[in-house]
């Protein structure tokens, strides 16, 4: 009897090398993860412009951290040069592996699509495109109903509400933040 298909979904980009035994790093794309652990079935895929290499799916054997990255050791890759073979992949797990975040925390492909109102004047702004995670803090990308993108700080000064049921996130915005 074949077991329900979950979703797949991208958690990291595999690194270097991390030692001779086939174990390596992985730069995992939220900061705060704790999705990767020992005895989860990865799968290991190149992006798009090198679709031609074939997928890879393995379960993860052990999980060490190292300057607060993970480096990890799957079943199947014993040597560095399996290793270096990863590098550049990206890392995905099943959608049912994902831990239970803490109230008030939220998975940002849950919150993709959602309607973004100012409080302070009563609009919607747009809608939420993308969370951009790589700056000092998150920003709320956000495509307003004329296709204009606007980038709205993901902090405590602006954030308001977010409903993830309701589809709805609340921001207060300061007088003049959308005029260009």
């Amino acid at each position: 009897m074949k077991s329900k298909q979950t979703e797949k979904l991208v958690i990291g980009r595999v690194g270097s090398a991390a030692g001779l035994r086939g174990e390596f790093r992985v730069n995992l794309y939220a900061a705060e993860s704790a999705n990767l652990k020992e005895g989860k079935n990865l799968l290991f895929r190149h992006s798009a412009e090198k679709s031609e290499a074939g997928d890879f799916e393995a379960l993860c054997k052990s999980v060490r951290y190292q300057k607060d990255k993970p480096v990890i050791k799957v079943e199947g890759v014993e040597d560095r040069n399996a290793a270096e073979a990863l590098r550049g992949m990206e890392v995905y797990i099943d959608e049912a592996d994902l831990d239970e975040l803490p109230e008030c925390e939220h998975y940002v492909r849950n919150l993709i699509g959602c309607t973004v109102r100012d409080i302070a004047s009563g609009n919607d702004v747009g809608m939420l495109t993308d969370v951009i995670q790589n700056t000092a803090q998150s920003v709320l990308e956000v495509e307003t109903a004329d296709g204009k993108e606007v980038l709205i700080p993901a902090v405590d000064a602006f954030m308001r509400n977010i409903d993830e049921e309701g589809r709805l996130i609340e921001v207060e915005l300061i007088p003049g933040f959308l005029d260009v």
